[in-house]
């Protein structure tokens, strides 16, 4: 509902403004949800101005979020409204503007193990997508092994797997890491160095890369080895874990041991 009232009151405009754009006097907000790869996807899409890319990134800067906006995606840029406090409303009104609301939107869509999706049309409106887990307790996951560790992948996140030969990896100002994998050059975190664990190689040539996607953006996870497929029920970790990196929750495998599974919504914004 909170999405609902900044749609009405910071996304659609004025019929002036509508007919000035050559859209029609009344506004439309239109409100979807369907099923889609093992998930529930619920679409808030209104035909109003759009999210404004510069006000977002003049507020950020204002409130210290942000130095400048180099270097960031239009993804990036609209996600910073989900900031504590942040709000590009010029006064407050009934339905919305008080700077409260969308961080706390995000945060009960990530505890349902969910991830917000924006896409916008400066003039021609804007989307967001609540993509959440088909059961809230199971999910088919990728086991993959980190030295002794053992780790699960949500599957729905995953495009591809292979074994980098030595033209694959990439390093760019002998810092980021990057694979080459079909033309273009995806960044690498090495699952080993978040975690802390020893591998059993840190020769990239004797591990597999797992390729995800998240939000539109792809990215490759370093791993040991491929253990399998195995449908895993959820267990949260408790209060002492919860804030850690990259770990959604975790799961008994079937041979009794406990696999962490990956935020990789998380892990997409890592840089070791």
């Amino acid at each position: 509902m909170h999405m609902v009232r900044n749609a009405l009151d910071h996304g659609i405009d004025s019929p002036a403004e509508r007919q000035a754009a050559g859209k029609p006097a009344a506004a439309r907000l239109l409100l979807k949800a369907n099923h889609q790869s093992g998930q529930v996807v619920i679409e808030i899409t209104d035909d109003g101005r759009g999210l404004n890319r510069t006000k977002i990134i003049e507020k950020a800067v204002q409130k210290g979020l942000i130095e400048s906006a180099d270097g960031l995606s239009d993804s990036e840029i609209y996600n910073l409204i989900f900031q504590p406090g942040f709000s590009t409303a010029a006064q407050v009104t009934n339905v919305s503007g008080r700077g409260v609301g969308m961080d706390v939107v995000r945060r009960h869509i990530e505890k349902l193990r969910g991830r917000i999706e924006i896409r916008s049309t400066v003039g021609q409106g804007a989307t967001f997508l609540l993509k959440l887990p088909l059961t809230l307790a199971i999910i088919d996951g990728l086991v993959v092994g980190v030295g002794q560790e053992r780790y699960i992948v949500p599957i729905f996140a995953v495009r591809e797997m292979f074994r980098p030969t030595a033209e694959t990896i990439w390093t760019v100002q002998q810092r980021a890491e990057m694979a080459l994998v079909r033309g273009s050059l995806l960044p690498v975190v090495r699952l080993y160095r978040i975690f802390h664990v020893q591998p059993k190689s840190e020769d990239p040539l004797a591990g597999v890369l797992v390729v995800a996607e998240v939000e539109g953006q792809r990215f490759c996870v370093l791993v040991d080895e491929l253990i399998g497929k195995q449908e895993v029920v959820i267990k949260t970790l408790g209060e002492t874990f919860k804030n850690v990196t990259g770990v959604a929750g975790g799961a008994i495998l079937g041979d009794g041991r406990v696999g962490l599974i990956l935020d990789l919504d998380r892990l997409s914004k890592v840089r070791d």
